[in-house]
């Protein structure tokens, strides 16, 4: 039997289904019906349109069914190409030929075409076949509406969504745009939703499409619609979750010439964003790439839109991911460097140093919990030894948290020994530039070491310091090879280590977010498997703490340094003390005095910023050097009473003879630990201040310096204690007692 006795068969079985006998009685019907066809058509239009809105709506549905795409095409385009073989048939033509015609002509119903013409007459006239040749179309119509829906549809509802907050009477609030949708982006959004404070904040996603190719900026029709969808569906549900708005553009404000950056979202054909923007209290602007050229390019671009600029509301915070390193640091807080930029202020987000800060902020993170400590003098007993596996930005991030932080003094009130070992396969690379930095930091303090971890140099080098080791962190930015490496340290540290020596802490970063659970397992596992040993591994500096919205506030708008300032200073107004002692007065007030540019005269203010950001996060390790719980009000009112017994300028503590001692000796540590930061800032000991050559008389023995000068590190410890103590009144219900 060859192909035209089965396509022969195959069209007498159908057409026996469709009798022409049957005609009359369409006929007789269609006369019945003749008087209101019109009517039953309209009636009809609008079912269909209520079913295509109802899947719409129901968006399980039509997720169920854009899913199943593939699927659904493929039958519908076989039941079209049997109907149209059937259709094509005759005993003149030969089977092959009506075969592949038929074939062809199935796949052009997904083009919203059909080839009736070429149907046999007698079937164009049967009501059964043109019944289900009219289904089969309308079907891979709505196949190819589902495809393109899939890729537009949410554009469009998006669309909606800006419509409606554009012209909605209400203003826009507090706005949060995010130039670029990544998980950065993503975690930081949902932070802010769930921060009780901003949940209602306006947070709107700008979708950059970075093809530019062929003058993108001016795309269109159907190629402009497909290149509007790069968001994919998981972004997407997260979107969806915290309810942001969601746009297009192209390029994005680094690819807008200067010119036209003066009014960006014109130029970008985003006028309706614009206008949300210009309505609102607070515009805060995100570009959180990975890539830091574009990331600082577009905020350069941003900055020059005057129309952000003449907002009622002023000036707005442009957000950007990049190192806080030299080249970088003109641009945090621009504004106090150019003139020309009052309206904005560009800060650095910068992951690595984030990544420590939480350690920094944590407790069992830091390093007074790796030493042998004495809570009654305060004095350590032990060196302090450290490793670092990869020097990059979080390597080189997480040595000055260590050498700052591990500043403690022994029983002859001198800093202990301090060692770090940092490890890196492309040391070269920036071994110089690390030295050049941090010219007081000599080798016997900082070893660089080029060499790889699967050496017998590394793990000899291992294997003589893990018995005197005290904290080892590892940022190889590869999860993997961290989570490996770390267990091997890990079971190295049990084999060679004496229970009696102090607690060995193992951190290891975690960059990126879908592998935080895996290796938060891994250490779980261990830690149970190991429970009374001295040696604890832990994961930091994933995303999801990084990019955390309190984090990244605290660390730009530093409310707790802000406060540590007010106490020091005895301030009624945080604010206001630190404006006038840290704003623009401040700044033009030390250029008159010392005769400094600008440049210099805001790094001394920086300077000065940054000592009260780390006298803030050094509080808990004040506490634990002395034997300080945040809770015991009674230790704590005790150290009050000694505190208000020490006058201004003078080291004398005059009430309680071993408090007295003991807070001097925290006086001491604090001298160490500031000494240790400015050395970390590229400053150096020289008899007079020079804030253009970095040089500073107190960077010296605390026996060295007058009593008027000492007495500035007791107020610093006087400080802390009264913050502690104000805390503590604040947060129980009936004060202390």
């Amino acid at each position: 039997m060859n192909i035209d006795s089965i396509l022969n068969y195959l069209a007498c079985f159908l057409n026996d289904s469709f009798k022409m006998s049957s005609t009359s009685n369409w006929d007789s019907i269609g006369e019945a019906i003749s008087m209101s066809a019109v009517w039953s058509w309209n009636v009809l239009f609008i079912m269909l349109s209520g079913i295509m809105i109802y899947l719409l709506c129901k968006t399980k549905i039509f997720e169920w069914l854009s899913r199943r795409v593939l699927l659904l095409a493929t039958i519908i385009w076989i039941w079209g190409a049997l109907l149209y073989i059937v259709g094509f048939y005759n005993e003149h033509v030969n089977g092959l030929s009506v075969v592949l015609r038929a074939i062809i002509s199935s796949f052009k119903m997904f083009t919203v075409s059909n080839d009736l013409a070429r149907v046999s007459g007698v079937l164009q006239h049967d009501a059964q076949y043109m019944l289900m040749f009219a289904f089969v179309h309308f079907a891979a119509a709505f196949i190819t509406f589902l495809f393109i829906f899939k890729m537009v549809g949410y554009k469009i509802k998006s669309y909606i969504n800006i419509l409606m907050c554009r012209f909605s009477r209400s203003g826009s609030g507090n706005i949060h745009l995010f130039w670029g949708v990544n998980d950065a982006s993503c975690l930081l959004a949902e932070s802010i939703k769930a921060d009780k404070e901003h949940a209602a904040d306006r947070i709107i996603f700008i979708d950059v499409d970075d093809d530019t190719d062929d003058n993108s900026q001016k795309k269109n029709s159907f190629s402009r619609i497909t290149n509007m969808i790069t968001i994919s569906n998981s972004d997407i549900a997260r979107i969806n979750k915290i309810g942001a708005l969601v746009d297009h553009c192209y390029g994005g404000p680094m690819a807008v010439s200067s010119e036209a950056a003066k009014s960006i979202f014109k130029a970008l054909r985003l006028k309706n964003i614009g206008k949300i923007v210009a309505k609102s209290d607070v515009a805060n602007f995100y570009f959180l790439s990975d890539d830091e050229s574009a990331n600082i390019s577009g905020a350069l671009k941003l900055q020059q839109d005057i129309s952000l600029g003449h907002r009622a509301s002023g000036k707005f915070n442009i957000y950007v991911h990049a190192c806080k390193n030299a080249s970088n640091e003109i641009l945090n807080n621009y504004s106090r460097y150019n003139n020309d930029a009052q309206h904005c202020d560009i800060r650095i987000v910068d992951s690595a140093y984030l990544a420590v800060k939480t350690l920094k902020m944590g407790t069992s993170t830091l390093p007074v919990k790796c030493v042998d400590l004495d809570t009654t003098t305060g004095t350590v007993s032990s060196e302090f030894n450290s490793l670092i596996v990869g020097f990059g930005v979080t390597g080189q991030e997480a040595f000055k948290f260590l050498y700052e932080f591990s500043a403690f003094v022994g029983t002859d009130l001198k800093r202990i020994p301090f060692h770090c070992y940092a490890v890196d396969e492309n040391m070269d690379k920036f071994a110089g530039a690390v030295k050049a930095q941090m010219p007081d930091i000599g080798d016997s303090e900082l070893s660089l070491i080029k060499t790889h971890t699967g050496t017998q140099e590394f793990w000899d080098k291992v294997d003589n310091l893990l018995p005197t080791l005290n904290y080892a962190v590892i940022a190889i930015n590869n999860d993997n090879k961290a989570l490996t490496l770390a267990v091997n340290l890990f079971k190295s540290a049990l084999r060679l280590r004496d229970n009696s020596l102090p607690t060995l802490k193992i951190m290891v970063r975690c960059y990126q977010s879908s592998n935080y659970r895996r290796m938060q397992e891994v250490v779980n596992a261990l830690t149970q498997a190991a429970a009374g040993s001295k040696v604890e591994i832990a994961i930091f500096g994933d995303n999801r703490s990084v990019y955390n919205y309190s984090l990244i506030e605290s660390d730009v708008n530093n409310s707790e340094a802000m406060e540590f300032n007010r106490v020091y200073n005895n301030a009624d107004s945080a604010e206001k003390r630190w404006k006038a002692d840290f704003g623009d007065e401040a700044i033009a007030e030390l250029m008159n005095e010392k005769g400094i540019n600008r440049y210099h005269a805001v790094c001394e203010i920086n300077r000065q910023i940054s000592q009260n950001i780390s006298n803030s996060l050094h509080k808990n390790t004040k506490l634990i050097l002395l034997g300080i719980n945040p809770e015991q009000a009674e230790r704590l009112e005790l150290y009050m009473k000694c505190i208000n017994s020490r006058a201004k300028k003078s080291t004398n503590y005059t009430y309680g003879d071993a408090e007295a001692k003991l807070l001097l000796t925290l006086a001491i540590v604090e001298h160490e630990r500031w000494i240790a930061a400015h050395r970390l800032m590229g400053y150096t000991y020289a008899e007079h201040k020079d804030y253009v050559h970095k040089h500073h008389p107190c960077i010296c023995l605390w026996d060295a310096l007058n009593e008027e000068k000492q007495s500035y590190d007791c107020d610093v410890v006087d400080t802390t204690i009264k913050l502690t103590y104000n805390q503590l009144i604040t947060t129980t219900p009936n004060g202390v007692k």
